[in-house]
């Protein structure tokens, strides 16, 4: 049975290392669960370790837009102020995927990293969330 209060992220070392250090407070997915009832516990699993590092919680998520305007110009939209360390390019590219039929956007979500707890040994997956694989991204916990 899914657990909606919790989720489990699967992060890539370069990625997990910039949020331990401070730097990166927005982690980019082209999708979100949902934060509507409140505020998601989020355990970081850091994907060579094969264990959880820490946990955050969410309660913002950020949509992004990204599109490629007449000129062939790529553009990406709602990015002021995400601290995601993604250099634009790399950035589109991710997000960017054929829109839908009449709407020129595409795009994903910053989801917002708030008390980040970092733990002072790393932790087993499957005693933690109840899982024995990590999710290739992100999936709610398990009970």
């Amino acid at each position: 049975m899914q657990n909606r209060n919790e989720v489990i992220i699967s992060i890539k070392p370069k990625w997990c290392d910039l949020i331990i250090s401070g730097q990166k407070v927005d982690e980019i997915r082209k999708t979100k669960p949902d934060i509507s009832r409140g505020p998601l516990r989020v355990f970081i699993y850091k994907t060579n370790r094969g264990k959880l590092i820490g946990e955050f919680t969410l309660r913002k998520c950020t949509y992004i837009q990204a599109w490629i305007d007449r000129d062939g110009e790529k553009h990406l939209g709602n990015t002021i102020g995400l601290r995601h360390c993604i250099d634009d390019e790399e950035l589109f590219d991710y997000l960017y995927r054929k829109p839908m039929p009449g709407s020129p956007y595409s795009g994903g979500w910053a989801w917002h990293i708030e008390d980040l707890i970092v733990y002072d040994e790393p932790k087993r997956l499957d005693l933690i969330c109840g899982i024995k694989r990590p999710p290739q991204s992100w999936q709610y916990g398990v009970i």
